[in-house]
């Protein structure tokens, strides 16, 4: 993750004093101090809930936390409004440089461990839960068919599906080897 913008309405923690004094903070976010997440669907009157347990974690301050809340997005069925509930866990670790894995489970949160936005770090968690592709239960959106299982390997009908498919690559090892 990147470092977090500096606006001059964040809520900033000292996250090493808070990982040290093993610190518990519950923080209920409006919606209009979330302006990524109002963006992408966060209803204006609803209040994103997290929960942050600090600790240390080979001496680097460590999050194990949970964020509650609910975004309207656009189902992609059929294109309604649908209502994603989030309740979100997540395990951060607070790291001045991103190194390519970090140990215990923990993803690596670039940022001044000395002013950490928690605003930012609810917006970036709850962007993460959200599904890529927002639909409403099968059978609620009120579509037509129903959607095909895929066929089973014997089962009538699989032979003449396979024949059927386009393969673009089929004769392309013979092409390379007339070359």
């Amino acid at each position: 993750m990147s470092r977090p913008p500096s606006a001059p309405t964040d809520v900033h923690v000292d996250a090493d004093v808070c990982a040290r004094a093993n610190s518990r903070i519950s923080r209920q976010f409006p919606a209009h101090d979330l302006p990524r997440l109002v963006e992408a669907g966060l209803p204006s009157q609803e209040v994103v809930q997290a929960k942050f347990d600090f600790s240390l974690f080979d001496g680097r301050p460590a999050i194990d936390g949970v964020v509650h809340g609910k975004v309207d997005l656009v189902c992609q069925r059929c294109m309604k409004t649908v209502t994603i509930a989030v309740e979100e866990p997540f395990k951060v670790l607070v790291v001045r440089e991103e190194r390519l894995e970090e140990p215990g489970g923990y993803e690596p949160v670039v940022a001044d461990p000395g002013r950490l936005d928690l605003g930012w770090l609810v917006e970036e968690q709850v962007l993460l839960a959200l599904p890529l592709v927002p639909m409403h239960e099968p059978g609620s959106c009120g579509e037509t068919a129903p959607i095909p299982a895929p066929l089973e390997a014997g089962e009538p009908g699989e032979s003449a599906q396979r024949d059927s498919r386009q393969k673009p690559f089929q004769n392309l090892r013979d092409m390379l080897r007339q070359q």
